[in-house]
């Protein structure tokens, strides 16, 4: 994992710890909070074990050419799906029928975007896209991020919906 990778993650996670607070301070719900509090603590923990401990075994050989900035143009893309998303579907019901903005239904995705990076990252990690040379083909690695982020919602609020009807 590259060092932005982890700083995303992180980051992510301190986001999704600060909703967990927020949202206990509306519902007053300590066994919710502790429950959120000690998966989010598993997951960070499990993360470090896997990619951050010092025991990792790294190969000796030829190393990969740095690519942070096509990490970031991915992680972007994958961003600007999911704030599309959030505004495509704002955008679908007729204005007398819209919800107010709201911030936080727009940056909620962010801190639970790791989800969907992380595995995304590792599908096109030895893609070697040349930022300065790019073609259509290229090109449909930043697509398909960006397609990534804007069904990440959908794929939440059918599994939340399919959860509903199953109690």
């Amino acid at each position: 994992m590259t060092d932005l990778t982890g700083i995303l993650f992180w980051f992510s996670l301190a986001g999704l710890s600060i909703l967990a607070v927020l949202s206990y301070r509306k519902s007053k719900n300590l066994s919710h909070l502790l429950m959120w509090i000690a998966l989010l603590a598993v997951c960070g923990g499990i993360y470090f074990v896997v990619f951050q401990a010092q025991w990792n075994i790294s190969s000796k050989g030829e190393q990969q050419p740095n690519q942070t900035g096509f990490v970031i143009v991915l992680y972007v893309c994958m961003l600007l799906g999911m704030g599309s998303h959030y505004f495509y579907t704002l955008l679908l019901k007729p204005k007398r029928d819209r919800d107010p903005f709201d911030i936080g239904s727009l940056l909620a995705p962010v801190f639970a975007s790791p989800l969907v990076f992380i595995p995304l990252l590792g599908a096109f990690q030895n893609s070697q896209v040349d930022l300065a040379s790019l073609t259509l083909p290229k090109m449909m690695v930043f697509f398909v991020a960006f397609e990534n982020g804007f069904f990440w919602k959908e794929v939440v609020d059918n599994r939340r919906k399919e959860q509903a009807h199953d109690h």
